[in-house]
């Protein structure tokens, strides 16, 4: 018994004796397996070695650990781990069955054995702490695809969150270079893995993964990954830890404020770096402390600050390939401001030893880092940044200019984590809800509302972001994913309305709609008439609270040529932009 599974099966057993038989977390589950189900028959199943009661099996086995039922409990007690418990011991009673093979758009058998395959990845360094048990639970979820040569299995810059596992055959990892040209980077053969950035941080796939021969490639879905790590440490370990040093070396391979080093010395540094992943509002230093490390930012914000009579004021704001720090270390002095996490932020950390040992070899470098330390902090004090739209929009023309959107509004607020931001000038907007109207037009009922944030005259409504680091994505049936090219997007056959990707959504941009419209008849018409039709269906949920919901939120016009929000508004008033490249074109060349 793996110690993960004792301590699980110790606290399920400790909670079950604790349950009050309330059902309060039947109630709150979504499933419609809930209702056929009590709790006394789900504690009573900690208890035996094999689920056989039907109902209880069903409900176990569509279990997709919404954690709809923990904050229900009067008790407080975990019940989405009472459910997991017995869910894994309905997973081992799978019987053993032939694997299929994904090749392109048909599948074939693999001659691979559930049992098989899983006794076969125990011999991998990457699986070298992780049981066959725990390996055929995860191959459940898992897809074992066929590559001929020259398939393309990842494309750079898109979003998988996969983890890939060659399991013969090789495939290589190139990326773009200027002109267009494909550089190769690493040839990966049987026993490697990739994909782990898309699964340890929602980043897009940093290289293009293209089948030198014909290869067997065995996909794993994140939240399979993620459950696999929270189960087995050392796995966790190894994963985080080859994560860590590629991250690290991408860096390496593109230095950004640190290229006026030799490549010799880039490579020193880095080789003594360190990855780190830093909660917002923590801070890595304060001012008046003496200078121990240089950062450069991976990703998120970092803010520098500085504190007079109690009063907090930004100086400058960091983002992605900056470095910091550095100008305390040249100048040998203390540092002169606090570095706070402005949001979840990736820095890479490298000891001031090194770097004072790179510097003295390399002294040409000294002045174009200083340089650069001081271009960063004079063009990120100017408050003011233009912000122009994402693109030319689909209906022809081209958005407004938001000439006085500040840094500090598109970081402090959020706006600067998403993608595609819908905004609205004020003073252009003649409140129509032409934009609306449409919306709900196009969609059957409308994923937007005129309210939200306003920064100057600016409104940034409450349409889905597509944010660079989604917490909404966390759902185990993939009822809400990123498409490759990075939107958010609902797939309406796989959301059981659970609701949890609409309470992760920190700017509350997703809601739940009853599935089917209501029929027509003199109570609808009534409530028509007393709550307006565009909240009616809201009401009817509200009056029945299982009933059937579906999340919504703004897909950006998926299959459609133009934005329907942005195509309806006659006076040009919406338009949508990049945060990312309004921050790029505020630095200039500071970056």
């Amino acid at each position: 018994m793996s110690d993960y599974y004792a301590r699980l099966k110790k606290s399920v057993e400790s909670d079950q004796m604790s349950c009050i038989g309330c059902n309060d977390c039947l109630l709150a589950c979504p499933l419609p397996q809930s209702r056929t189900v009590t709790i006394a028959e789900l504690n009573a199943a900690v208890y035996l070695p094999v689920i056989q009661q039907q109902s209880v099996f069903d409900f176990v086995a569509s279990c997709t650990q919404c954690q709809q039922c923990v904050p229900v409990c009067p008790a407080d007690l975990n019940r989405a781990e009472m459910v997991l418990f017995n869910k894994m011991k309905v997973e081992d009673t799978v019987p053993d069955y032939e694997l299929q093979l994904q090749a392109r758009n048909v599948s074939m058998p693999s001659g691979w054995t559930l049992d098989g395959l899983s006794a076969l990845l125990t011999d991998l360094e990457v699986f070298r702490d992780v049981s066959a048990k725990e390996l055929r639970r995860l191959l459940l979820a898992a897809t074992v695809r066929l590559l001929f040569p020259g398939d393309v299995l990842c494309n750079e810059g898109g979003f998988y969150e996969r983890l890939y596992i060659v399991l013969s055959g090789a495939v290589e990892q190139s990326t773009t270079a200027i002109g267009g040209s494909r550089v190769p980077i690493l040839t990966l053969g049987p026993g490697s893995f990739f994909g782990e950035m898309g699964v340890m941080t929602d980043a897009p796939e940093p290289f293009t993964v293209t089948a030198l021969e014909q290869a067997i490639v065995l996909e794993v879905p994140k939240a399979s990954v993620l459950r696999l790590m929270a189960q087995v440490p050392a796995f966790q370990n190894h994963v985080q830890s080859l994560y860590e040093e590629r991250a690290i070396w991408s860096y390496a391979l593109d230095p950004g404020a640190l290229g006026a080093l030799p490549e010799a010395a880039v490579q020193e540094l880095f080789e003594s770096a360190s990855l780190e992943l830093v909660k917002a509002g923590h801070y890595l230093f304060r001012a008046g402390e003496p200078p121990k490390d240089v950062f450069l930012v991976r990703s998120g914000f970092v803010r520098a600050v500085q504190v007079s009579g109690g009063d907090l004021r930004v100086l400058v704001y960091f983002r992605e390939g900056d470095v910091f720090g550095q100008l305390a270390l040249l100048e040998g002095q203390d540092y002169a401001y606090a570095a706070q996490a402005a949001s979840r932020t990736e820095v890479i950390r490298i000891p001031n030893a090194v770097m004072h040992r790179v510097l003295a070899q390399n002294p040409h470098a000294v002045e174009p880092l200083r340089a650069a330390a001081h271009l960063a902090e004079d063009l990120a004090r100017s408050v003011s940044v233009g912000v122009r739209p994402l693109e030319k929009s689909r209906s022809g023309a081209f958005g407004p200019t938001a000439e006085d959107l500040s840094v500090s509004a598109l970081v402090e607020q959020g706006v600067a984590t998403g993608r595609d931001v819908l905004v609205v000038d004020q003073n252009l907007c003649t409140n129509c809800t032409n934009c609306i109207s449409a919306c709900e037009r196009r969609h059957g009922y409308s994923r937007l509302e005129l309210e939200g944030l306003m920064v100057g005259h600016y409104l940034f409504p409450t349409a889905c972001r597509h944010c660079e680091d989604p917490a909404c994505l966390m759902c185990s049936v993939n009822g809400i994913i990123r498409l490759q090219t990075g939107e958010i997007q609902i797939v309406e056959d796989n959301c059981i309305g659970c609701g949890a990707c609409a309470e992760r959504c920190p700017y509350d941009n997703i809601n739940m709609h009853p599935v089917h419209r209501p029929k027509r008849g003199f109570l609808f018409s009534l409530l028509d008439l007393l709550v307006g039709s565009h909240n009616r269906d809201e009401t009817l949920a509200e009056l029945d609270p299982k009933a059937q919901r579906i999340a919504v939120k703004c897909d950006l016009c998926a299959d459609y040529d133009d934005y329907a929000c942005v195509t309806a508004c006659p006076v040009g008033a919406a338009f949508r932009i990049d945060p990312a490249t309004s921050l790029e074109d505020a630095a200039g060349t500071g970056r």
